[in-house]
């Protein structure tokens, strides 16, 4: 029998001119309905990657199975399409760096608290790659993997490389010994699992580290950037949405 879930909060609003005045170009206002668009896909995501951990089995790495397939195969979606998310999210405020020194976008931040606006700061600068050498690395990686495995199905050669290296190069375990995959009637049974080994031997092989490197990378710097996001976002809309003129 199904277990039906309620999602629960108290409803807010304000009159919809207010957020998005019609027949009117308001460059603040579009910017703020895109932040409060990233976020939500941000949320979902997050929702998603929880869901799956939540309520399924964790399986050992060295498990051959369906289960360990879906599994790990699913989180590596999550991570794949956060990582390309975050990309698409600081290109659009390097896009919209003007927007960012305009005195209605300084008079939100201002109305946020210091934490907030250090956090700030520092998406903003790894958006436009200031000052230092690792910012730059960084948002390099980032486009590396959205253009290779989180977007981009016309470039294949990163995938293909990442597939041979698992498959052909490695030393052979019980996980590449064969390209696994299952096919039933319906998207729900069916999963290439092959696909997922190559996008996992990608993202390890971004790290030039050992087996671990990639879930340490998401973990903690990966982790802490999406982590500043989502929680920045949201306290830039809360101080927008509450002074929005009537």
């Amino acid at each position: 029998m199904k277990q039906e879930k309620e999602f629960d909060g108290e409803l807010q609003y304000l009159e919809s001119y207010r957020i998005i005045p019609e027949g009117k170009d308001d460059k603040i206002a579009d910017f703020f309905l895109v932040l409060a668009e990233v976020f939500n896909d941000f949320k979902g995501i997050d929702f998603f990657e929880k869901l799956i951990i939540n309520q399924y089995r964790f399986p050992p790495p060295q498990e051959v199975s369906v289960h360990q397939g879906e599994y790990s195969g699913l989180l590596t979606q999550t991570r794949k399409i956060f990582i390309g998310n975050l990309r698409e999210f600081l290109e659009f405020l390097k896009e919209n760096k003007e927007i960012l020194q305009t005195t209605e976008f300084r008079d939100v931040l201002d109305k946020t608290n210091k934490d907030i606006q250090r956090r700030w700061k520092n998406i903003v600068d790894i958006a436009l790659e200031r000052e230092s050498e690792d910012i730059h690395n960084f948002t390099k990686y980032l486009k590396e993997v959205r253009n290779n495995v989180a977007s981009h199905y016309y470039q294949p050669k990163g995938l293909r490389i990442a597939f041979c290296n698992f498959f052909h190069k490695k030393r052979k375990i019980e996980q590449n010994k064969l390209a696994y995959y299952y096919i039933g009637e319906t998207m729900e049974t069916t999963r290439f699992f092959y696909a997922d080994a190559a996008v996992q031997e990608y993202l390890r092989s971004t790290t030039q580290q050992n087996e671990t490197g990639f879930d340490y990378k998401y973990k903690t710097e990966i982790g802490a950037i999406l982590g500043d996001v989502s929680l920045t976002i949201l306290r830039l809309l809360k101080a927008y949405l509450k002074n929005r003129p009537k």
